[in-house]
């Protein structure tokens, strides 16, 4: 059967990208990788403020196909930069990985991009950003918090501790009466502190069995989880960001907005491999990683 495109659904995208060309041009920006024509950080965020107000009506209206296209061309745009305004390896990195999605997918992947290439060219004079880590010393660990399935009328117990060696200890026993079974500690970070980083690597070990990193963000049901054996002894294990799959209460949606290092609030372990064993984790370090 001959597939008929609806005149309206394509010609507004179309619109679109005409009209973010048309804020290239009265923004002043150069297509030329001359460092002496670069766009202000000003310049940058206003275009990316136009692009999500054009693109966040489209995919509520139920056209996700052109929002991501708006966002697309916006990107595409940007990484025209050179220099301290614009990071060119994140925005080719959500392209690819948009190109490969769902376009329910793809536009939130763009969409990341752009609220991370917001932050960067917010920040005074493209300034580089404070490196991110914990160390467990004398309390740049965090403040670590205990969910455990009590919550759930589980009686499982687990939690966190600072050794004195200055390791941070993750330890507990799960216990599967009143259908519980899981374990977890939780520190929040700082707004942002993870932004542009492609995400988190860490000194472990522990006792072979299987644990996961999670990753949070206020206001949102769930975790980002990502699933690593603790080994027994030491080495360095990387959790990027953009394998961290959603997980709600246990279920797995099969369609949910990637995470990235902006949003995180949020970090954390999370234990629930129906093992009644004890268990215990050691984390030597954590901090964050660009590609």
């Amino acid at each position: 059967m001959k597939r008929e495109f609806s005149t309206k659904g394509y010609f507004r995208p179309v619109l679109g990208v005409a009209f973010l060309v048309i804020c290239l041009s009265n923004a002043g920006i150069s297509t030329r990788a001359d460092a002496s024509d670069l766009a202000t950080n000003e310049s940058v965020r206003q275009l990316i403020e136009e692009s999500i107000r054009m693109g966040v009506p489209f995919y509520n209206g139920g056209q996700p196909e052109a929002c991501a296209a708006v966002y697309r061309t916006a990107l595409r745009s940007l990484e025209l930069f050179v220099g301290d305004s614009v990071d060119a390896q994140p925005i080719q990195r959500a392209l690819r990985t948009a190109a490969g999605q769902s376009v329910e997918e793809s536009a939130w992947t763009l969409r990341y991009a752009l609220d991370e290439a917001y932050a960067r060219a917010g920040r005074q004079g493209g300034a580089s950003m404070d490196a991110f880590a914990l160390d467990f010393s004398a309390g740049n660990g965090g403040a670590w918090y205990v969910v455990n399935d009590n919550v759930m009328g589980g009686v499982s117990r687990g939690g966190w501790m600072a050794s004195d060696d200055e390791i941070g200890v993750f330890a507990g026993r799960l216990s599967l009466r009143n259908n519980g079974g899981f374990s977890s500690v939780r520190t929040r970070v700082p707004s942002a502190a993870l932004a542009g980083y492609d995400g988190i690597e860490m000194r472990v070990r522990g006792d072979g069995r299987r644990y996961a990193m999670l990753a949070g963000i206020d206001n949102t049901q769930g975790s980002w989880q990502y699933a690593f054996t603790a080994p027994e002894e030491w080495e360095t294990v990387r959790v990027p960001f953009e394998q961290m799959a959603l997980s709600i209460r246990g279920w797995r949606p099969n369609t949910y907005p990637p995470i990235d290092g902006r949003r995180v609030e949020t970090l954390g372990f999370i234990i629930s491999d129906k093992d009644e064993r004890p268990f215990r984790m050691e984390i030597d370090w954590m901090r964050g990683y660009r590609e």
